[in-house]
């Protein structure tokens, strides 16, 4: 109870993932083991047009429901008739702890902001719920095809609706990136090299304070967990790590060191990129590289913030935003503080807080090479020194994917 009397906010761990199998089971070990949780399992039709929920606690399932919200279903958050099931549970004061389980097409980190900030007929869902961590489950025997294929979540059936076009590799990285606490299995993998290999791409690239293995028993065909503490009373969600993330200039991953092979580089610039090269050379920087993202800024289009996302076969330049301007105070002070506090510390008296910078994760990543071929898409000193009104005349191969880049401010 609160100082006042009041129940404290239910906390909630978001649970996600591609691996279904892994999921459910951790659902089934936590309702057994922990005392006082209870499992929301939430399903989402193929036209993401029906969605059900499944209550569960120790001794089996307690309530449901099927809705059919006014709107399909999104990817990145609940119906609101979800979320009214949430707040409800919430205010029963029931449980200790809630374990919302996802269909594997949700991104968790995106739905948990919307439980952390929304609001129902007015009440907001803070008031009775609290966000303990994001997890994802992870098959170690399928990461390292899910993360270098090019199927689509749609040719799998876990796409939310015919409209996703999402890739399972994007996804199985995205579900990574998210996640403050992994759940991984390797049930079906008999070779330890192997799992050790995706382990370590785990590692590489997720952020996760927090891992727990679910062990398989030949003997007796049993699944079972050391511990399951990694799900519960951690305490990492962290609304402002969501939007950095998600935001037009997200913090870089740091690498790791090397482990099984697997290798993170950093690699970073404040000259721009020139368009044509950096177009031919795309399928060159994409070799063996697992995953890739950051943001870059081409010469001719000296406003547009552009992110970049890579992942298997899939690959992603997108407009974010622009680049603030020198001297407007109402564009700095409509953007986060911290991207104000980055652009303060790394402003240039030339090219602003402009700049690029790329994260790659890949196998057996040829490093040095992988630097020399974005380098050469650099400009030029020469190029440098014909200024800022030449670049913009350049052939510009992004023209039909990115449109226009807006006038300078």
């Amino acid at each position: 109870m609160t100082p006042q009397g009041e129940p404290r906010p239910l906390p909630v761990t978001v649970l996600g993932g591609l691996a279904t199998g892994v999921r459910d089971c951790v659902a089934d070990l936590a309702r057994i083991k922990v005392p006082g949780l209870a499992v929301l399992t939430v399903r989402v039709d193929s036209d993401g047009r029906t969605a059900s929920w499944q209550m569960y606690e120790r001794r089996g399932p307690v309530g449901g429901g099927t809705l059919t919200p006014a709107r399909p279903c999104s990817s990145d958050a609940l119906p609101p008739a979800l979320l009214a099931v949430l707040l409800r549970l919430a205010r029963t004061a029931r449980y200790r702890h809630l374990l919302l389980t996802l269909p594997p097409g949700m991104a968790p980190d995106l739905v948990a902001l919307d439980v952390a900030e929304g609001h129902i007929r007015g009440q907001a869902l803070a008031d009775h719920l609290r966000i303990d961590t994001v997890a994802a489950c992870v098959d170690l025997s399928r990461l390292e095809d899910d993360l270098d294929c090019g199927d689509r979540l749609l040719d799998r059936g876990l796409a939310i609706g015919p409209a996703d076009r999402r890739t399972v590799a994007e996804t199985a990285a995205r579900h990574l990136e998210s996640a403050r606490t992994v759940v991984t299995s390797n049930a079906h993998d008999p070779d330890p090299a192997a799992s050790a290999r995706a382990v370590a791409l785990v590692r590489h690239l997720s952020a996760c304070h927090s891992m727990a293995h679910i062990c398989h028993d030949p003997l007796t065909g049993n699944l079972w967990t050391p511990t399951l503490s990694a799900l519960i009373g951690q305490n990492h969600f962290d609304t402002n790590d969501v939007r950095d993330r998600h935001g037009p200039l997200p913090a870089p991953r740091q690498p790791r060191a090397p482990e099984f092979g697997v290798r993170t580089t950093y690699w970073s610039s404040r000259r721009p990129m020139h368009a044509q090269r950096l177009y031919d050379a795309l399928a060159q920087i994409c070799a063996g590289v697992i995953r890739g993202h950051g943001h870059l800024w081409l010469a001719n289009r000296p406003q547009s913030i552009h992110r970049w996302e890579s992942a298997g076969e899939h690959l992603a330049i997108q407009t974010a935003g622009t680049w603030l301007p020198e001297e407007d105070g109402r564009a700095w002070h409509a953007v986060p503080a911290e991207r104000r506090t980055f652009a303060a510390l790394l402003w240039h008296p030339y090219y602003g807080e402009r700049r690029c910078e790329l994260t790659f994760t890949g196998i057996d990543l040829d490093i040095p090479s992988l630097h020399e071929r974005l380098n050469s898409c650099l400009l030029t000193d020469s190029e440098l020194a014909l200024g800022m009104d030449h670049w913009l005349l350049s052939e510009d191969p992004f023209a039909e994917a990115l449109g226009t880049d807006p006038p300078s401010h």
